[in-house]
């Protein structure tokens, strides 16, 4: 009997203008192209995502994925040349453009688009441009993903959080590195596991809610994400769970295991 196919795509909106699904995108298209494409963000976010996300998503030891950069087709073509420069060569990699759109059509395009319809199930997972997942967040969603959704048996959505990471806040004057045990799913190290036509995914469901909507399986075993805390947050960062939790020693060996990232390259950074 042939293995269960099982395959994993996610999508990152990278400065994607919509309307919906961010706080100020009930601004015309104009006022937030002013705002998002202002040169001096673009860099920070640049800066975030090759430092960070892009960094994560390269370094993952199962490289057999697939990751969406969205963005709006009225990217300035400058940087859609930067951000294509960045993913040329890496196979797991794909910029796509979509019009002015309400958001969550704009994903479910993507994954629709992406989706292998001969397959049996399709996973679904989500980065924000300025997160990190551990080095093993694919290697390890595979190896539950299926499992997980032949215990439910039903053909309906299961989701897959994993619920300890660490906080990087980035200040004005000094950075600050600690450990965080969430008791609700975050955008970053949750993922979702369907059959292949189903009409869910990741984004379905605001990530706080998604226990509320479907089945969960939450793991606290490792480290599973890096989340940044900085001026340029869309929303103002929250916390469900519990943190500061280790000692320094504990979090530099996360640090290290996770992300192969040292303190002094986080408590540096930005300056």
């Amino acid at each position: 009997m042939s293995a269960d196919r099982n395959q994993i795509v996610g999508v990152m909106r990278f400065s994607y203008i919509s309307k919906g699904g961010f706080a100020h995108s009930h601004d015309s298209q104009e006022d937030q192209e002013k705002m998002i494409y202002a040169a001096d963000r673009m860099e920070r976010r640049f800066q975030l995502f090759e430092d960070f996300a892009l960094r994560s998503l390269k370094y993952q030891s199962d490289q057999d994925f697939k990751i969406i950069f969205l963005i709006t087709q009225s990217f300035p073509q400058a940087y859609k040349d930067r951000l294509n420069d960045l993913v040329s060569g890496w196979a797991p990699g794909e910029v796509v453009a979509k019009p002015f759109m309400p958001q969550f059509r704009a994903i479910r395009a993507c994954y629709d688009g992406a989706q292998d319809k001969t397959g049996d199930y399709f996973t679904s997972f989500r980065l924000d441009d300025d997160d990190m997942m551990d080095a093993r967040f694919i290697e390890r969603v595979r190896g539950r993903a299926v499992k997980l959704a032949k215990v439910k048996d039903d053909g309906a959505p299961v989701v897959m959080s994993f619920n300890r990471g660490l906080y990087l806040k980035i200040g004005q004057q000094k950075n600050h590195i600690f450990d965080a045990v969430e008791r609700t799913p975050l955008s970053v190290g949750t993922a979702m596991i369907t059959p292949v036509g189903a009409q869910e995914n990741i984004y379905s469901r605001n990530h706080r809610k998604l226990p509320a909507f479907f089945a969960s399986y939450s793991d606290v075993d490792a480290a599973s994400w890096l989340r940044t805390i900085h001026r340029d947050n869309d929303s103002k960062p929250e916390f469900t769970g519990e943190t500061k939790l280790l000692s320094e020693a504990e979090v530099d060996a996360q640090l290290h295991n996770g992300f192969g990232l040292k303190r002094a390259d986080l408590m540096g950074w930005g300056r």
